[in-house]
């Protein structure tokens, strides 16, 4: 899978501290001119999936999460489509003849306008992407992560875990690496999955939360 060996290879930007430290810095630099670009590629374009994190009303607005560079968005529901349950994947690509739910895209969401249940359940629904696709965060970050400095690991910017933690995670991890997020649990007593989720829910909501594993991730591209 082409986009997964390209995060594959970029990942392993985290076991090479300097690279990393050069590029945060090269993105706070490169962040106003951006923003400044006249022309951008509107990172939707090619999105075909997404997930409910909230649908209030029949026919009325649903509010998602993309897959799989986790943009949160407001979709417009077809009218006699029924109630989406959260966690639901919908099709949005641009073959209208796949939609079954989806009429129109109304754009990014404002995060701090998000309704308290949206708020509430986007972390349970990143979630269940991670368990969904391990290939990405099981083998991508958990499986390649490295140092970030001399004195911090990538595994820190978990919420709950120390330096002790996650030099007891490596040293769990082996060259051999994690086969998948149960035995990763397992082996290091943590919920992997809702650790990952929690952090990359706080960089949605914080654009200004460096290091941005969820850039480092998904959006590489964009």
């Amino acid at each position: 899978m082409k986009q997964c060996s390209t995060l594959y290879a970029r990942m392993s930007v985290l076991s090479e501290p300097r690279r990393l430290v050069s590029e945060m810095r090269n993105d706070r630099r490169g962040g106003q001119r951006r923003n400044q670009r006249s022309e951008k590629s509107d990172p939707l374009l090619k999105v075909e999936w997404c997930r409910v994190i909230d649908h209030p009303e029949v026919g009325g607005v649903v509010v998602v999460v993309t897959e799989p560079s986790l943009h949160v968005i407001r979709l417009r529901a077809k009218p006699n489509s029924p109630l989406q349950m959260v966690g639901d994947r919908l099709y949005m690509g641009i073959d209208h003849s796949k939609r079954d739910v989806v009429q129109d895209i109304l754009g990014f969401a404002r995060i701090r306008d998000l309704s308290n249940s949206s708020s509430m359940e986007m972390p349970f629904v990143i979630q269940q992407f991670i368990e969904d696709t391990p290939e990405i965060f099981l083998q991508q970050f958990f499986n390649r992560a490295g140092n970030l400095s001399l004195k911090m690991h990538a595994f820190e910017l978990l919420a709950g875990v120390g330096n002790k933690k996650a030099l007891e995670m490596v040293a769990s991890r082996g060259r051999a690496g994690w086969e998948s997020f149960t035995q990763l649990n397992e082996d290091c007593s943590i919920n992997a999955p809702e650790l990952l989720a929690k952090r990359l829910v706080s960089e949605i909501e914080d654009r200004e939360l460096q290091p941005r594993l969820i850039d480092l991730l998904l959006r590489q591209d964009e």
